[in-house]
C-alpha cells in the first residue's frame, strides 16, 4: 500500500477537521498577472487531477526533484477523496524577484458523512523549471497558536517527520483536553419516591 503526500485533505482526517486559514487571500501585483495565470493553471490541473485519483497527473505537474523523491518513497501524490469535496482557486503572489516563483490560495472544501463541511485554506508554492510551471509544495496552518505548516515536496523525509508531528501533536492536545476537562462523572440517582396516587 502506497505512502500518500500528507496535503491537507489528509491531515484533516487525521486532525478531525481542525486545519483553519492560512492566509486571507494573496493578491499580485498588477504587472505579475501574466506570471500568475500559467501558474494558477498549474494548481488547477493539479487539484482536478487529485480529485480525480490520478496520481500520474499530479505527479507529472510536481518538479523533476519532487517526482523523483516521491517515487522512490513510494508516496502518492493523488490520494482518495471524497466524491463532495470540491475546491476554489483565490488570488496569488508572485515571491520572487525573478517572478519565478508564484504562492496559489485555495481553498479545499468537503462534507462528511454526516453532513459537516469543513473548509480548508492551501497555499500552493508554484515554480517555473525548464519544463513549465511545477507544484514544489504546499502551506497550511493546523494549528492556530503554531506558525503554518510548510510541506516541501522535494524533501519528503521532511514531510512524513511534519505529519508526524502534527499527528503526535494532536494527541498530545487530545490527551491534554482530556485532563483538563471538569470531570463529570454521573453520580447514581437517588431513588425516586413512588408516586403517589
Amino acid at each position: 500500500m502506497p505512502t500518500f503526500l500528507p496535503p491537507v485533505w489528509i491531515l484533516r482526517t487525521i486532525a478531525a477537521a481542525v486545519l483553519v486559514a492560512v492566509l486571507q487571500g494573496c493578491s499580485a501585483a498588477a504587472p505579475a498577472g501574466d506570471v500568475a495565470a500559467p501558474a494558477k493553471q498549474t494548481v488547477v490541473g493539479f487539484l482536478e487531477a487529485v480529485k480525480r485519483g490520478d496520481d500520474a497527473t499530479a505527479r507529472g505537474l510536481l518538479s523533476v526533484a519532487a517526482r523523483t523523491k516521491t517515487e522512490e518513497m513510494g508516496i502518492s501524490i493523488a490520494p482518495p477523496v471524497a466524491d463532495t469535496a470540491t475546491y476554489a482557486v483565490r488570488d496569488c503572489e508572485v515571491v520572487s524577484d525573478a517572478g519565478d516563483i508564484v504562492h496559489v490560495g485555495t481553498t479545499w472544501t468537503d462534507v462528511d458523512g454526516e453532513d459537516f463541511q469543513s473548509s480548508e485554506n492551501v497555499v500552493w508554492v508554484v515554480r517555473l523549471d525548464p519544463e513549465g510551471w511545477r507544484v514544489v509544495g504546499m502551506a497550511m496552518r493546523v494549528f492556530e497558536d503554531l506558525p503554518p505548516l510548510l510541506l516541501n515536496f522535494e524533501d519528503p523525509e521532511d514531510m512524513l517527520a511534519k505529519q508526524e508531528m502534527v499527528a503526535k501533536e494532536l494527541e498530545r492536545r487530545a490527551t491534554a483536553g482530556q485532563a483538563a476537562a471538569p470531570q463529570t462523572a454521573r453520580q447514581p440517582a437517588a431513588p425516586q419516591q413512588p408516586a403517589r396516587r
